[in-house]
């Protein structure tokens, strides 16, 4: 009798005694057992893999879109897979349904039925119920489950979309739920609280109903808790930082334009520099943001999120944090010669500059007064170059980083180490004198030479516009960018020079950024990659103004006065350097302090006389001049002419320099220091697609001139 064996769940054979047990089910070909492979026992066992621990595969039957389906959730392919339980497939939509299902989209699509859901793709999942008004979140009937995705809309929008699976138990949508949940957030770091800042007066000044209406429901089907903050002030988010624990959140949101997204990050920044105690002005090397930020746009200029996104878009900034998308950045940090000044991506100094003052001065035109602005800066009475002294340090770039555009999984841009950023010390240039170094000590010099092989360049010019991009700057007026060779996480900053050139040239290179030209293929225009620079505005030596405060009867005194002065320290040093007239000067000496003695017990005596009191030298008060009319009018005449000569070198003044446009915002310290950090903030956002489609923009200010 041949013997007989039973296999089990894990594929071993197991020989079974017929009299023992008869009606156990038996087979009489044992398995086909390959030996010496990998993964594989001696006894021919298949060994389970290491890895996470997954329950297994569940499956039920769900109606969706009228139709059957079962379904299975398995963790160990991470898929939602779905089967029609239709031979046929499914069934074609009747086109005599009523008008409100005649428009309905399926919520399965035709890939997703035969390659199933993945997982990843989820960001929430929540039980559907009939509720009764008053009754808790757990009450009432079930209708099924309800699974929260995405879609694309074009290359860099995307929607939500939800898939609904209708099942009557409660106690199986309620595990299936909690499946998913737990799958996503083990896989994925997700967050799950977070901090938002809204700025209600953003925009078109609609912050709070998009929120209400659109982003708090993405909010609550991925889990997330929110506390939400409206922004009161300008002070209202540093004041808020100040007494906050940022580890407390997952990420930090703000809901407004480039203006919120300025103070949130310079906020940041500055309370992470304070928590790691590094002062900016002595430690070269920052110290990074330990918590992302989400940047959801609704503001009139929105370069920072479209730069990231590729796209201006809510919805899209909302699916983006609630997956868990953030991008390693580059932030520039900003100071004068005296202190640290803030944080910022893209510095402007010049042409863009005037078209932000003028912007400010426009404000009651509202979306019409970006076009205003430009009219204005671009009139032949503002439209001029700038004299400035640039130094700049180049950046060790490679030929993959010139003429390329930052796109998503851009070779570019690379990712810090964040282990060792810490630790990495940037040593500076200038060493500091000691005075026990023999180098120093052996030289009668004081003058301390820099090594001839000193990084730093220079350039002195007339430039119309100075430009520093960390990142492109996409924007309406720019679809590509402001510099759209510039990448996000690369460590370093594009200079962007504009020498002075006619008008018509000008606007010219303004044009090629709403279309697919080169906007930089002109002579006048110079580009570099740099890592640090040093800007200087500079002033015109001759200028002709009258000091009306000059006199030359004070300027005779103060002469006589320090030539007398000089006079009188050349005997003193005369005098101590004689040694045989000590005795003399000790005698002088003493014959002073008997003088001071005796005039003291005088005073003394007189102020007993008087009662105690200090007695008073006379005032010798002479005859009182009196300005005659005629002089009265010369000096309101001068003082007139004064004051405007006062206002035409103001003017003057505003006309040879220009102001900072940081990030859209205005600074109007003119000296600056700049240095690039690499990646010392995560953004939400996944880079712009390479798939994206550009059109041309036509700008109705610029087609005039």
């Amino acid at each position: 009798m041949e013997p007989q064996y039973i296999y089990g769940d894990d594929g071993i054979p197991v020989l079974v005694d017929d009299s023992s047990n008869p009606s156990s089910p038996v087979s009489s070909k044992p398995p086909k057992v390959k030996k010496g492979k990998k993964g594989k026992s001696s006894d021919g066992a298949q060994r389970k893999p290491k890895g996470p621990k997954y329950e297994e595969d569940s499956k039920a039957v769900f109606t969706i879109d009228s139709e059957g389906y079962d379904v299975t959730l398995s963790e160990s392919r991470g898929k939602i897979i779905w089967a029609n339980m239709n031979a046929l497939g499914r069934r074609k939509k009747s086109g005599k349904l009523s008008g409100i299902f005649r428009g309905r989209r399926p919520s399965l699509s035709e890939d997703t039925v035969s390659d199933g859901l993945a997982l990843d793709s989820l960001f929430g999942a929540q039980v559907r119920r009939r509720q009764k008004p008053g009754e808790k979140e757990e009450d009432g009937t079930c209708l099924g489950l309800v699974l929260s995705t995405s879609e694309r809309k074009d290359a860099n929008t995307l929607r939500e979309k939800t898939i609904f699976m209708e099942h009557p138990s409660s106690d199986l949508c309620t595990e299936w739920k909690n499946r998913i949940m737990n799958y996503i957030r083990s896989v994925h770091q997700r967050p799950s609280i977070v901090k938002l800042f809204l700025q209600p007066y953003a925009g078109s000044k609609t912050g709070r109903n998009v929120f209400t209406r659109t982003i708090l429901p993405i909010f609550q089907a991925a889990g997330v808790s929110v506390d939400l903050s409206e922004v009161a002030h300008n002070e209202f988010v540093k004041q808020d930082l100040a007494h906050m624990n940022m580890e407390d959140y997952d990420c930090i949101i703000c809901m407004g334009g480039d203006g919120t997204v300025n103070q949130l990050v310079d906020s940041m920044m500055n309370k992470s520099q304070k928590d790691k105690d590094v002062d900016m002005k002595k430690h070269p090397q920052p110290a990074r943001c330990s918590v992302p930020l989400g940047i959801i746009p609704t503001g009139r200029t929105n370069n920072v999120a479209q730069s990231v996104m590729g796209v201006a878009d809510p919805v899209t900034a909302a699916i983006h944090i609630v997956h868990g998308n953030f991008l390693p950045v580059d932030i520039c940090s900003i100071s004068t010669p005296e202190k640290f000044l803030c944080w910022g991506f893209n510095c402007q100094y010049g042409f863009a500059g005037q078209v932000l003052s003028f912007m400010r001065r426009y404000k009651a035109l509202g979306s019409k007064r970006i076009d205003a602005a430009f009219i204005k800066a671009l009139t032949k009475a503002k439209l001029r170059a700038y004299e400035c002294d640039i130094e700049y340090i180049m950046a060790e770039s490679n030929s993959a980083s010139k003429d390329t555009t930052c796109r998503t999984g851009c070779k570019v841009c690379q990712v810090p180490d964040k282990e060792n950023e810490s630790d990495a010390v940037v040593s500076d240039l200038v060493q500091e004198l000691d005075p026990l170094n023999e180098s120093f000590t052996s030289n009668a010099s004081s003058v301390i030479d820099l090594p001839q092989d000193s990084p730093w360049r220079s350039l002195k010019g007339k430039f119309m516009n100075v430009g520093l991009f960390a990142i492109p700057g996409l924007c309406d007026v720019a679809p590509q960018g402001l510099h759209r060779y510039s990448h996000l996480c690369s460590g370093m900053i594009d200079l962007v020079l504009v020498k002075e050139t006619e008008r018509k040239e000008y606007v010219r290179h303004l044009r090629r950024h709403g279309n697919m030209k080169d906007p930089f293929d002109f002579p006048f225009i110079e580009r570099h990659k740099i890592k640090e620079l040093r800007f200087r505005p500079r002033f015109p030596m001759s200028w002709n103004y009258n000091d009306h405060d000059f006199s030359e009867i004070k300027y005779q005194m103060e002469r006589v006065e320090s030539k007398a002065t000089t006079h009188k320290s050349m005997e003193v040093i005369a005098d101590m350097d004689s040694d045989d007239d000590d005795d003399d000067i000790q005698r002088a000496q003493s014959i002073c302090t008997l003088d001071m003695s005796d005039d003291d017990e005088d005073d003394n005596d007189e102020r007993k006389e008087n009662g105690g009191q200090t007695p008073q030298q006379p005032r010798l008060v002479g005859p009182q001049y009196r300005k005659t009319f005629y002089e009265m009018e010369t000096a309101r005449r001068k003082e007139i002419a004064r004051k405007k000569e006062e206002k035409q070198k103001a003017r003057m003044e505003e006309k040879m320099v220009a102001i900072w446009n940081i990030d859209n915002q205005m600074v109007k310290s003119r000296e600056l220091d700049i240095r690039v950090h690499q990646g010392l903030i995560s953004i939400c956002g996944r880079g712009v697609s390479p798939h994206t489609e550009y059109s041309d923009v036509r700008h109705g200010c610029l087609s005039s001139m």
